[in-house]
């Protein structure tokens, strides 16, 4: 259960950090679509339902938020196979190079915010960091 408690309290921190680097009004999305196209710049594609899942959302709040995203085109739809009903969503060229812009933008952010730690303070963050992504990996 501490594990959980942990968790459920890293969450909202990490969340806000992240978000809090990155100026929605100028980029003119939400933060869920935020949180689609990162999901989609880890991966080739993902079909409504895997996004949904990715970010916690429902089928039908992952679809609406896509919309836009295809309309600005940043990413584009497309079905595999004989399957007309799984629409799969990837990342246009556009949307790539919006993504990687704004990872680039969080990270110089955060690294301002990160380099106001001790070296020790640092080094222990990336430690835990790797370990706690590895261990989250398994539970996958």
């Amino acid at each position: 259960m501490k594990n959980i408690s942990a968790l459920m309290e890293i969450f909202p921190v990490v969340q806000k950090l992240l978000f809090n680097t990155i100026d929605l009004h100028s980029v003119a999305l939400t933060r869920t679509q935020m949180l689609i196209l990162f999901a989609l710049h880890s991966r080739e594609h993902l079909n409504m339902s895997q996004i949904a899942a990715y970010i916690a959302s429902s089928k039908e709040q992952t679809t609406r938020a896509v919309a836009p995203l295809v309309k600005q085109g940043y990413v584009s739809r497309f079905h595999m196979g004989d399957n007309r009903r799984k629409v799969y969503i990837r990342l246009t060229e556009q949307g790539r190079s919006f993504i990687e812009e704004e990872q680039r933008l969080v990270k110089d952010r955060l690294s301002n915010k990160f380099n106001l730690l001790s070296q020790e303070d640092q080094d222990t963050f990336h430690q835990a960091v790797g370990d706690i992504l590895q261990i989250l990996r398994k539970l996958e």
